[in-house]
């Protein structure tokens, strides 16, 4: 039962992985511009741009030129950029490491100032409205307007803070704290009402009539009812970040994929903009995937079910 729920999970992502590829792949031919063109350059003939176009490939049929890169995907083939003539896989080969690197940044930050927060708040008597208050005011901000904020506050008017872009760890602070504070305040909600739930439950009473003391309990009890919610929320990140990340990488010059896929874009670098979408989609059905997993492992009540 839990093989064919496992298998089942695994058929519906590579389908979504397709939907996605199909999607984007017809989204581009609405974009206003000629890939033929931008390689050809601004003062080329109109011979010369058929002639690109021909070599590239896109005088075929729209259908042909989509069932034509699915079948190179599917061989691991994303095809070659336009503009630098260089691999797709090998230019994401080397921008994916520096986007894993600031999610995971982005993702311990969120955790560990949203559930330090939410544990304050629900083991509080009454709830914080100051960090109510914080908590909407965070998520009121835009990314790119709160990272703007960052690096103005600690790259110029305090200058702590390196703004010139790179891989060290001191590049790293800005945009991992842009990511993660932007999304600790939905960790602090869900810990917080979770611990609201769990607290006055029976097994926590039971466990305090047994002379558990209240770190005791916290830990060996309650903790592994909150954890699955938030590896959960962990999970859907990956998808919230590719998104949020594109602004992060492009404010702080950070270089991944996401900053790789703006210049894409400005480029109509159509196989490089589309080998960052497949590697963002399934990047998230992966991760959703694994936080599954982890819940079978994590929650005795989610393994029951899936018996």
């Amino acid at each position: 039962m839990l093989a064919r729920k496992i298998a089942v999970r695994v058929g519906l992502a590579a389908l979504t992985v397709l939907a996605v590829i199909a999607g984007t792949f017809v989204l581009e031919f609405v974009i206003p511009a000629n890939p033929a063109r931008v390689v050809a350059g601004p003062k080329a003939s109109s011979q010369v741009v058929a002639e690109v176009a021909r070599n590239l490939g896109l005088n075929r049929p729209e259908w042909q030129q989509l069932l034509s890169y699915i079948g190179g995907v599917l061989h691991g083939d994303l095809g070659y950029s336009y503009v630098s003539q260089t691999s797709v896989t090998s230019l994401l080969a080397g921008r994916l490491p520096a986007t894993a690197l600031l999610m995971a940044a982005g993702i311990v930050v969120e955790l560990a100032v949203g559930g330090a927060l939410g544990l304050w708040d629900g083991l509080r008597p009454k709830r914080s409205w100051v960090l109510a208050s914080v908590n909407i005011g965070l998520l009121s901000v835009p990314t790119f307007t709160f990272g703007f904020l960052l690096l103005l506050l600690f790259g110029y008017v305090w200058p702590v803070l390196p703004v010139s872009g790179g891989l060290g760890a001191a590049q790293l602070v800005l945009p991992a704290l842009t990511l993660g504070l932007l999304g600790a305040p939905y960790y602090a909600i869900v810990v917080r009402d979770q611990l609201r739930e769990v607290l006055p439950a029976p097994f926590v009473r039971t466990a305090l009539a047994k002379g558990l003391t209240r770190r005791q309990i916290l830990h060996g009890h309650v903790l592994r009812v909150v954890v699955p919610p938030v590896l959960t929320m962990a999970g859907m990140d990956v998808a919230l970040f590719l998104s949020g990340v594109v602004f992060v990488e492009d404010i702080f010059a950070w270089p991944g994929i996401g900053q790789l896929q703006v210049q894409a874009f400005s480029n109509v670098d159509r196989p490089v903009l589309m080998g960052t979408v497949i590697v963002a989609a399934t990047a998230v059905v992966v991760m959703n995937l694994v936080v599954d997993l982890l819940r079978l492992v994590v929650d005795p009540r989610v393994r029951a079910e899936s018996l």
